[in-house]
């Protein structure tokens, strides 16, 4: 019997893999797609930290914006008779090493940074007394710089207040400085202000008080004139500034803050603010808003004189009506003899800067290329800036900062009315 034949054999195939060529082709389009993802990426990144470096100096710059104004806009309260403004006052602090200070009886002060680079610095000044705004006079000549003050109408004093007080210029006789006081104790119309201990009747419990303000020998700036004493209307002015306790405790007054004494500064990239009633020792600057770089500012006057740093004027110039005349710079201010009565508005720019630094376009190693001209505000563009105003008063050079092309700049800029100069006493 015949064995059958196979009629096929099935043998296995040979499996075949990819040679070294398939495999580097393969090799180079991946790294193809990675690189151009990581470019993708590097795009979309610096546009995020664009944006985001530019939301952040938009944030700062408000922030700052917003503490200045807010200040501005309370200068000069409690202190608002403009013809009494401009005299150095002497203050004594215990809490404070030295003890002896001086402050500047107006609304604002502008100190220019003396060059291109260097920002202007700002201070604020205003009280917080809530029941009264306006001042009382001394109703009986002072026998001595310690003797009790007798005013013609106590109404709002409280054993803790400080007060200022301004004798009237009379001219020929040269104007005399300014004392602040501490007062600590009030009787019908006698305020008191001694050393030692008193207490503070209006609040919660009755505190005690080691009295700040009241060195032994009083204030040494002059013994001040009566309304009866042969001053008459002209006596010597009696400001109330407010407590330095308002802030403890549970008030009547609710949100009560002690008088104010602010000054701004950009001493690098940090707008700071250092108040001078600070109840716990020396004035210790604090930061208001990170990445601010410059700031300048304007005295804004209301003195008849009309020039082309107002634009919008229309009509001719009148002094006393409320209206902005002109602006000028603190150099300029001070050659005007300055006027603190014509003051009425500061116009005031800051420059805010993104957080982190970009590359040049060409690249990392390449000069920084982001930003390639200084920033500018409107008082730049006045026409006939100088002599009306000192153009280096107006720069915002950035120059100060090797690095300054490497960052994105935001400027912001207002006029903020003085209204408590604008509504004066006087």
């Amino acid at each position: 019997m015949r064995t059958p034949a196979l009629a096929s054999v099935i043998l296995p195939r040979r499996q075949a893999g990819l040679s070294m060529v398939e495999l580097m082709v393969a090799m180079v389009i991946a790294l193809i797609g990675t690189i151009i993802m990581f470019q993708v990426f590097e795009v979309s990144e610096g546009i995020k930290r664009t944006t985001t470096t530019g939301g952040d100096a938009q944030q700062n710059g408000v922030i700052g914006l917003y503490v200045l104004e807010n200040d501005l806009r309370q200068a000069g309260m409690g202190f608002n008779d403009t013809s009494y403004a401009g005299c150095t006052v002497h203050v004594y602090d215990t809490g404070r090493s030295p003890n002896d200070y001086t402050l500047t009886l107006v609304p604002v002060q502008i100190t220019y940074g003396g060059n291109t680079k260097t920002a202007d610095s700002l201070t604020v000044f205003y009280g917080s007394q809530q029941i009264v705004g306006s001042a009382t006079t001394l109703a009986t000549n002072m026998t001595d710089t310690t003797s009790d003050m007798r005013v013609i109408n106590p109404f709002g004093f409280r054993t803790g207040d400080l007060v200022v007080l301004r004798e009237p210029v009379v001219p020929p006789a040269p104007a005399k400085d300014c004392a602040l006081v501490e007062i600590t104790n009030v009787t019908d119309d006698i305020l008191q202000h001694r050393t030692g201990v008193y207490t503070l009747p209006w609040l919660t419990g009755t505190p005690s008080k080691t009295a700040r303000s009241n060195p032994a020998t009083g204030f040494a700036t002059y013994i001040a004139g009566g309304f009866r004493g042969g001053q008459t209307a002209n006596a010597t002015r009696v400001f109330n500034l407010g407590n330095l306790y308002d802030r403890t405790g549970v008030y009547a007054y609710n949100g009560a803050t002690m008088p104010a004494y602010n000054t701004y500064r950009v001493p690098t990239t940090t707008l700071t603010v250092a108040s001078a009633f600070n109840p716990t020792g020396p004035a210790t600057p604090v930061a208001v808003a990170d990445n601010i770089v410059h700031m300048r500012a304007l005295y804004g006057l209301d003195d008849g004189t009309g020039d082309l740093t107002v634009p919008y004027q229309v009509g001719a110039a009148i002094a006393g009506d409320g209206i902005i005349d002109r602006f000028v710079d603190a150099p300029k201010f001070a050659g005007l003899g300055s006027p603190w009565s014509r003051v009425i508005a500061v116009k005031l720019v800051l420059v805010a800067r993104s957080a982190q630094p970009e590359i040049g376009s060409g690249g990392p190693g390449t000069p920084c290329n982001t930003t390639t001209a200084y920033p500018t505000w409107s008082a730049q563009n006045w026409p006939s800036v100088t002599p009306p105003l000192t153009a280096a008063a107006l720069s915002l050079d950035l120059s100060a900062d090797g690095n300054w092309q490497c960052y994105r700049y935001k400027t912001f800029e207002t006029t903020v009315p003085l209204r408590n100069w604008i509504w004066k006493a006087s």
